[in-house]
């Protein structure tokens, strides 16, 4: 029965640590490319669009490969509601500015996300909540476990 116990104390201790470290490698992420120019194609800090952003940042920060394009990361995530959305789930939306006519962030929490806005705005954190994303938000997307390459 104690070794049961430590060895629960251990995976609490070992998930628990992980994610401490994913959550600082997130923010430092997020201050490392807040403010980037937004590049359509873009993957650069000379610019970067939105889902190669969020590549990247599944790449450095959750050591997880996703495609580079915004609607196959949109087929390689599993839907989920809106009120379900959990720190790193990515936010779709319909969107007329962009030549794909698709726009992706990642969740952060609260009601915010982290994208490659536009030429305009560039790399930043915005609400959902805004007009401007309650109009074109098509959904969200929590990677599909079995579709992750380590």
């Amino acid at each position: 029965m104690k070794n049961l116990i430590i060895f629960l104390f251990l995976i609490f201790f070992h998930f628990q640590s992980n994610s401490q470290q994913r959550d600082e490698d997130l923010v430092k992420f997020i201050e490392k490319w807040e403010s980037v120019p937004y590049r359509f194609g873009g993957k650069t800090m000379k610019g970067i669009d939105c889902s190669k952003l969020t590549q990247k940042l599944y790449r450095e920060v959750y050591k997880i490969e996703i495609p580079g394009v915004s609607w196959e990361q949109w087929n390689f995530s599993d839907r989920i509601p809106k009120d379900s959305l959990q720190t790193g789930d990515l936010v779709f939306f319909k969107s007329r500015r962009s030549p794909s006519g698709w726009h992706v962030g990642l969740y952060l929490d609260n009601g915010y996300f982290f994208h490659a806005a536009n030429k305009n705005e560039g790399v930043k954190i915005s609400s959902l909540f805004e007009d401007v994303y309650i109009k074109e938000y098509k959904g969200a997307g929590r990677i599909k476990k079995d579709l992750i390459i380590k």
